[in-house]
């Protein structure tokens, strides 16, 4: 007989997420949180602080006013075709290949560029070095996500840095997207120490896993969904319509091959899986129903490893073995930086003009 699970009655989190409790309506503490957090954003505020940006950096580059780091997903995909059609702003598309880049996204991703009319980089790491530092991510802290966590923001700052970019604009939504932060962590520090007693850092090279410091704050970043409405039902229909997106509100990140196995290796580590989070945040956030988002956790988080997974931990050099122990496998076993010193540097990000 299948085990029943004990779910918020509002969204869909399980009785084992961290430090869950229900109130009386069974309504669990992360929805509360939700409410007091934002409940009461003005979002004709923001948007009119997302205006004063925008018109501060319009026209001040040399042929590009702001970087979109463009994965062919519906967020990046939809943050491209605001800042290019309703702000006017002269986009560079950026395209990062973490090796497990959906062919067919990066097939949108050219035709997508194309029919906007911006130009488009890619940006292909060295495989072999990454996957040497997957496999040294996955071994220590159970999952391979972290080289990229690390990565991306430093290619993406390198990126807009080398061509006089000064403003990047991102399509992560905290309301939608962030991850359980009792679970998921990383800074750059952190990732120094998982990583230290495989590679020196000349190998890792500074500013390719680390951007240096004027380029963390000589460039600042924005992500739209923090500024406008992210109402996924009308991003959906928009990019249909406009760019051929060929996608519905099932489709949540799937651009990375690697997902199915990073949410597998997730759930073994924690309980519960990446999809379970993700789409109890859209259906607190209102934008799909708790039935929906059941019926497609039910699909996608299966309790057996996705097809090829065997293949894909080969791929980086490991094999089934790194499962032995790995629910007491954590990044929290290498955070040595601290906290405090994090939110100040970033505090002082969000204050650049």
């Amino acid at each position: 007989m299948a085990e029943v699970i004990t779910r918020c009655t509002r969204c869909i989190l399980p009785s084992n997420y961290p430090n869950i409790d229900f109130d009386e309506n069974g309504v669990c503490r992360v929805c509360r949180e939700f409410d007091v957090k934002y409940g009461n954003i003005d979002w004709n505020a923001r948007e009119k602080n997302l205006e004063k940006i925008l018109k501060r950096y319009r026209g001040k580059g040399k042929k590009y006013d702001i970087l979109v780091p463009f994965s062919g997903g519906k967020d990046s995909t939809y943050t491209l075709w605001m800042m290019k059609n309703k702000y006017k702003m002269r986009c560079l598309a950026y395209n990062f290949d973490n090796g497990f880049l959906d062919p067919n996204a990066l097939v949108f991703v050219k035709k997508a560029a194309t029919r906007l009319g911006v130009d488009l980089l890619t940006y292909s790491p060295d495989r072999e070095l990454l996957n040497r530092v997957y496999k040294r991510a996955l071994e220590a802290t159970g999952e391979f996500c972290a080289a990229c966590v690390v990565l991306m923001p430093t290619a993406i700052f390198r990126a807009a840095d080398s061509q006089g970019i000064r403003l990047i604009a991102a399509g992560f939504s905290d309301i939608l997207e962030s991850p359980p932060p009792e679970t998921s962590y990383m800074d750059r520090v952190c990732f120094k120490d998982i990583m230290k007693s495989e590679f020196n850092m000349k190998e890792l090279k500074w500013n390719y896993f680390f951007p240096t410091f004027k380029r963390m704050f000589a460039v600042k970043q924005i992500n739209l969904p923090n500024y406008i409405p992210w109402n996924l039902p009308e991003i959906y229909d928009t990019l249909n319509r406009e760019l051929d997106f060929g996608k519905n509100m099932s489709s949540v990140r799937y651009d990375c091959l690697g997902t199915p196995h990073s949410s597998y290796l997730f759930k073994q580590r924690t309980g519960f899986g990446k999809y379970e989070y993700l789409y109890a945040n859209m259906t607190r956030a209102g934008v799909i129903s708790r039935e929906e988002a059941l019926r497609i956790v039910k699909e996608r988080e299966p309790d057996e490893a996705p097809e090829g997974f065997d293949e894909f931990l080969s791929g980086i050099g490991c094999d089934r073995s790194v499962l032995n122990g790995i629910e007491s496998k954590s990044v929290f076993n290498f955070r040595t930086r601290n906290t405090s010193f994090r939110k100040f540097a970033m505090s002082i990000r969000k204050l650049l003009p």
